[in-house]
C-alpha cells in the first residue's frame, strides 16, 4: 500500500488565498499476485494500483504569510473553516491560546476536511498516520472536525493513538507534530497495512467520496 500526494503550490504568493495550499492524498493498493492488471478509470496512477482511500486537506503556510506581512486574520478570511480555526486556537488572532500548550515554533497549520478509507482496510490508524506524516513537518499543527456516527470515522481511541486531542468548548481536534504520540512510539517507522486492491474497491471509494463532497462544491 502506498501514499500518493497531490498539491497545487503557487509560484508566487500574491494574495491571501495563495498561502492556503489544497492537498489531496490517495491511498493506493496493488492487486493480488496473479490478479488482473487493468488500469482503473479516472486514475492517473500505474495500471497495477487502485485508489482505496483518500484524504483532502489544506495547508496554511503560517510562518511564510507572517514573513510576507500578512496577519492570520487576513488569511483566515478566505474561508469559514479558517476563521473557525483562528477563533478557536488563537487569542485576538495573534498568538496561540495558552491552554493549548503550544510553546514551540509553528510553521504551518493543516486542516483535514475529509478522509475516507475502504472498510476492508483493517489497520486504518497506520494508513492515516502515514498520510499525516506525508503532510506535515515537525513544526506543524493538524486540525480536523471531531465527527462520529459513520463507519469510516475513527474511534476516540484511534484519534488518541494518532496524537489528537479535542479542544475544549469546540468541535475541533488538534495535533501538535512536535509532540510524541502513542502510535509513533510503538511504530517509529510506521506499520504495514495490507489490502489487495480491485476495481470494485476503487469504484466504491470514488462513489462514496463524491457523496461526501456534496457540501464542498469547490473541490
Amino acid at each position: 500500500m502506498y501514499i500518493n500526494l497531490n498539491q497545487r503550490i503557487p509560484v508566487a504568493r500574491e494574495t491571501e488565498a495563495d498561502f492556503i495550499v489544497p492537498i489531496i492524498i490517495d491511498v493506493l493498493a496493488g492487486p493480488a499476485i496473479g490478479g488482473p492488471d487493468t488500469k482503473s478509470p479516472n486514475s492517473t496512477v500505474e495500471p497495477s494500483d487502485f485508489v482505496v482511500g483518500r484524504l483532502w486537506a489544506e495547508r496554511w503556510e503560517l510562518a511564510l504569510c507572517e514573513e510576507c506581512g500578512y496577519s492570520p486574520i487576513q488569511v483566515a478570511d478566505v474561508s469559514g473553516v479558517w476563521l473557525q480555526v483562528v477563533e478557536t486556537v488563537m487569542k485576538s488572532g495573534k498568538r496561540f491560546r495558552s491552554e493549548l500548550g503550544i510553546e514551540g515554533f509553528v510553521s504551518e497549520i493543516i486542516f483535514v476536511h475529509e478522509y475516507l478509507l475502504h472498510p476492508e482496510i483493517e489497520n486504518r490508524v497506520a494508513v492515516i498516520d502515514s498520510a499525516l506524516r506525508t503532510l506535515t513537518g515537525i513544526n506543524s499543527l493538524v486540525l480536523m472536525q471531531y465527527e462520529q456516527g459513520e463507519s469510516y470515522h475513527l474511534e476516540d481511541s484511534e484519534y488518541r493513538d494518532l496524537g489528537f486531542c479535542k479542544i475544549a468548548r469546540s468541535n475541533l481536534l488538534i495535533k501538535d507534530t512536535s509532540m510524541q504520540y502513542p502510535f509513533a512510539k510503538k511504530h517509529p517507522a510506521g506499520q504495514t497495512a495490507e489490502l489487495h486492491g480491485t476495481l470494485e474497491h476503487e469504484q466504491w471509494l470514488l462513489e462514496q467520496w463524491e457523496r461526501m463532497l456534496i457540501d464542498h462544491p469547490a473541490l
